[in-house]
């Protein structure tokens, strides 16, 4: 028999920002060539950016450009330490923190699924305590900037079969690209999510999911 299965998104779920953009801030801020650089595409990346469908596109070329050249051992030095940062900031989201141990620690598999990168997203797991969850994520080559794996919508589905998880029972997300994990979950549930963004979801899915708050609020 298996185990009962949750599927949890990160960014915007377990981090109330986006990992991998953080990063690539950090890296921008500290590097006016790579700034000036995606500065001379910004016009493209503008016009892409008012295509909904485009916009995954737009977020990935800046995110993997601010990395783009360095090598394998810098790259993780560098996702380890913001990750670190990122785990005793105000952003963690203690109450999934909570939910997720409290699923784990009742024996059901719980799967972290997130477009961030591996390394960030490991780290920033390790550092809230939720080392034992499983993890699928993104994988990047930094030295060319491109991702190997681009673990995003429907992506997501697929890297779930590859682990043997065909299934699951919980879906967490905050965010309409996740659609596909909803869609394959007995029980859908949206985090933090706007009336608007539960109806266009309700719309698409064909049943109305659970809406849940997410705090930040570090438990004592």
């Amino acid at each position: 028999m298996r185990p009962r299965t949750a599927v949890v998104d990160l960014d915007g779920v377990l981090y109330t920002a986006d990992t991998f953009a953080a990063l690539a801030i950090h890296q921008y801020q500290r590097s006016p060539a790579r700034a000036l650089a995606v500065a001379a595409s910004a016009p493209r990346l503008a016009r892409d950016w008012r295509h909904e469908h485009l916009r995954p596109g737009v977020l990935r070329t800046l995110a993997t450009r601010a990395v783009a050249g360095m090598t394998r051992p810098a790259y993780d030095a560098l996702a380890r330490k913001l990750a670190d940062q990122m785990a005793r900031s105000s952003r963690v989201a203690w109450d999934g923190v909570a939910v997720l141990r409290g699923l784990h620690d009742s024996g059901w598999r719980v799967i972290v699924a997130t477009a961030s990168e591996h390394e960030l997203a490991a780290a920033y797991l390790r550092g809230i305590g939720l080392e034992e969850v499983e993890l699928v994520a993104s994988h990047l080559d930094p030295a060319s900037g491109r991702f190997i794996v681009h673990n995003h919508g429907e992506e997501k589905v697929r890297q779930l079969e590859l682990i043997g998880c065909p299934r699951w029972d919980r879906a967490y997300t905050d965010s309409l690209s996740d659609l596909p994990l909803l869609a394959g979950a007995e029980h859908p549930v949206l985090v933090n999510a706007s009336a608007a963004l539960t109806r266009t979801t309700a719309e698409r899915l064909g049943t109305t999911p659970e809406v849940v708050r997410w705090n930040a609020r570090k438990p004592r």
